[in-house]
């Protein structure tokens, strides 16, 4: 009887084979399905940090809305009247000023309360001011180079730009390159930066032999030496406490090496010593989004890109002096992204949405327009980064195709 129901071997083989095949094809729709299940927590755990970020953003801008309001509230009537009177003495000075020659109006520094002081000694001031009329004949670049690409040299949508004082050598943030380029003041180029160090680099400063670079890709604030090319440290990550940055954009230096920060989405300017050890913040309830940052000798000027862009004058302590409005119909500017100050404390700014440079004097009167809308030799096409060599060469890069880094004199 055994005999007569015995299963023959190849029909338990083949049994064997479905239920291992069955088997397999449940192992695999499993994995299948655990890949998926783990791409759906993946992506809500990126949309809960987006929110998480967006809360903090929006709690940022209510308490400072908050600030700005209970300050208003308690603004005092009489101080409201002494800025009334300092504004009527500003514009009386602006008209005296009318009368007073072109060539020592250039010489000065053109703050009100300096304004007074200068009158006293007009006659000590050089009557042929030097470098600023050679802004009338920057029609077209004399120098231009940089070629668009990922070589070493080319440009892909370069961004700050800073100059080495003793050399004049030319050092671009090369954004989509993820490195910094460096031409000297003819446009040769000489050598690259942070090669596979840095990550979408911004802005762009230089004090000595320590060049500072700013990255939008991770928040970073970036230390190289010039000596043999080596990045010396690295600070930063997202945040808004002492030493984290929210979408750093330029930086700057002043005399002794101090590095000032525009940390745009903190509203704030982040102060740090050669070191990059954090020593201070310069905030302003009026100065939102700063995106430039430059110190003379006794100011800091802030450009602030929010809806109504605005160039911030304050003391070095951070104090606010005076504002001035950087677009419409005072400035004539659409799109204030960077600027540079030349040597009597002119503004000169790029000014991207309509491809120029425009020069103006401290006090916001358009002094002169630079370059046209185009990708040829001495046109620009959304200008970024700006800066002006010791020897009186203007740079600008931009988004020309054919000619990103160009160089004025």
């Amino acid at each position: 009887m055994a005999e007569r129901y015995a299963v023959p071997p190849k029909v338990v083989d083949l049994i064997e084979t479905l239920i291992n095949n069955t088997i397999d094809g449940l192992v695999m729709k499993l994995n299948v399905r655990r890949a998926q299940l783990l791409k759906i927590v993946h992506n809500m755990r990126e949309e809960k940090r987006a929110a998480e970020r967006g809360r903090k953003e929006m709690t940022t801008k209510l308490t400072e809305t908050q600030s700005y309001l209970q300050e208003q509230l308690k603004e005092n009537p009489l101080q409201s009247m002494q800025e009334r009177i300092d504004k009527e003495m500003e514009d009386k000075l602006r008209e005296l000023r009318i009368n007073i020659p072109v060539e020592t109006k250039l010489q000065w520094q053109c703050d009100t309360r300096e304004i007074e002081m200068s009158i006293s000694r007009l006659g000590d001031i050089v009557q042929e001011p030097v470098g600023v009329s050679k802004y009338s004949t920057f029609q077209t670049s004399t120098i231009a180079t940089g070629k668009k690409g990922s070589g070493p040299g080319q440009l892909n949508d370069p961004r700050g730009v800073a100059i080495h004082e003793a050399t004049n050598q030319i050092f671009v943030a090369n954004y989509s390159n993820n490195r910094v380029e460096i031409f000297s003041d003819t446009g040769e180029y000489l050598n690259q930066l942070g090669v596979r160090q840095l990550n979408r680099p911004r802005g762009i400063a230089i004090h000595g032999e320590n060049v500072y670079v700013s990255c939008w890709g991770n928040d970073t604030i970036n230390q190289f030496t010039l000596t043999d090319m080596s990045l010396v440290r690295k600070i930063g990550s997202w945040g808004s406490n002492n030493g984290q940055f929210n979408n750093p954009r330029q930086l700057t230096t002043d005399p002794i090496g101090h590095v000032f920060i525009a940390d745009q989405l903190n509203h704030r300017i982040s102060i740090h010593d050669t070191d990059l050890n954090h020593l201070r913040n310069i905030t302003h309830q009026s100065m939102t989004q700063p995106f430039d940052v430059k110190v003379s000798r006794d100011r800091v000027y802030v450009l602030c890109i929010n809806d109504n862009p605005c160039m911030h004058v304050l003391t070095l302590e951070g104090d606010k002096l005076h504002s001035l409005i950087t677009c419409g119909l005072g400035m004539d500017v659409l799109c204030p992204v960077f600027f540079c100050l030349d040597s009597l404390n002119n503004f000169v700014i790029s000014d991207r949405y309509s491809h120029s440079i425009r020069v103006f004097s401290p006090e916001g009167n358009l002094l002169h327009k630079i370059g046209t809308e185009g990708h040829q030799q001495g046109m620009l096409y959304e200008p970024k980064g700006i800066a002006i060599t010791p020897n009186e060469r203007l740079v600008s890069v931009s988004k020309n195709e054919n000619y990103p880094l160009q160089i004025f004199y």
